[in-house]
């Protein structure tokens, strides 16, 4: 033999069966779908991101206060699922931020009538509890000490 394949029994015509392909593209598929996430991990994701940004911003409340040597206050809106963080200097109220929760994240609740104003030296001006609930329907609260400011946040599943 000279390495050459002889095609007598065989027609002339090239080509892949209907088999072929489909186990082909079925491969392809699977293949694919390892590296796509899951829509449910995304939107997860930006919850806690959402979460975590609250809190990071009553911490940037109540830091700013010290530091700047004015009254910082944390508006909590549980009707429009917002809060707003201000600096109060004398008279004059300005907006820091205005966030609306839009990734799964709800407010239930609060126990400081919707506002509360850190001092110059950190402590605000009670203690409060911010209740909230994530689309997996599990509770979140968080709280701020009287004394020291110190916000906590606890994530309780059902």
């Amino acid at each position: 033999m000279n390495g050459n394949i002889d095609n007598k029994n065989c027609n002339s015509e090239y080509g892949y069966t209907l088999i072929e392909l489909l186990v082909v593209i079925a491969l392809f598929a699977i293949v694919l779908s390892i590296g796509i996430p899951s829509t449910k991990i995304i939107f997860n994701t930006r919850e806690k991101k959402e979460l975590m940004e609250f809190k990071r911003d009553i911490i940037f409340a109540r830091n700013s206060a010290v530091v700047e040597n004015c009254n910082y206050i944390l508006y909590v809106y549980v009707d429009k699922n917002r809060y707003k963080i201000a600096k109060e200097n004398g008279l004059i109220v300005t907006i820091i931020k205005d966030i609306k929760f839009c990734n799964g994240i709800v407010i239930k609740g609060n126990n400081f009538n919707s506002i509360m104003k850190f001092h110059p030296n950190g402590t605000p001006n009670n203690a409060g509890r911010i209740l909230l609930t994530n689309s997996k329907k599990e509770n979140i609260e968080i709280t701020i000490t009287p004394a020291t400011g110190k916000v906590n946040l606890y994530i309780n599943s059902k």
